[in-house]
């Protein structure tokens, strides 16, 4: 396989106050790993409640505070702060600061995870990001099971 390194000033995936940037795709690393930096707006609600059956997933904080809830228990992540969420572990994430969060976000496998962002972008740009039928749809193609109903990440923005 051979390496890869990303230029360019993405981001390639705006989802309200969330902007992603591809730094290694899924379709660039035989679906084994996907890397992607997250920028998340102040008060930005981030990912409800959900578990992953075989994701696993990181979070890597490079700037801001990054509320993580894992398992029923929260953490407030900072800059050099690092989560490692296995599969089937319940999480959720959002920014609940006035300022802006920066971190690094990984899937292995990857699973097509860019399917989900671009999924999750025209979903937002569409207005339809509570309608349950189409983020149902999206996650159940995605390995994604949301575990609070579509408003769940109050539980952490809260």
């Amino acid at each position: 396989m051979a390496s890869h390194v990303h230029h360019g000033p993405g981001p390639d995936a705006i989802i309200g106050g969330m902007r992603i940037t591809y730094l290694a795709r899924s379709d660039e690393t035989a679906d084994g790993l996907g890397i992607y930096r997250v920028d998340m707006d102040p008060h930005a609600p981030g990912a409800g409640l959900h578990r992953h059956a075989r994701l696993t997933e990181t979070f890597a904080v490079e700037a801001g505070r990054l509320a993580l809830r894992v398992d029923g228990a929260d953490h407030d992540l900072g800059p050099g702060d690092f989560a490692l969420i296995p599969p089937g572990v319940a999480h959720a994430f959002a920014n609940r600061g006035d300022r802006p969060v920066r971190f690094t976000l990984s899937f292995a496998p990857a699973l097509g995870r860019e399917g989900f962002f671009e999924g999750l972008a025209r979903l937002a740009a569409e207005g339809r990001l509570a309608d349950q039928a189409a983020m149902t749809d999206l996650m159940a193609r995605y390995d994604q099971e949301p575990l609070a109903g579509f408003a769940g990440w109050s539980e952490v923005s809260g």
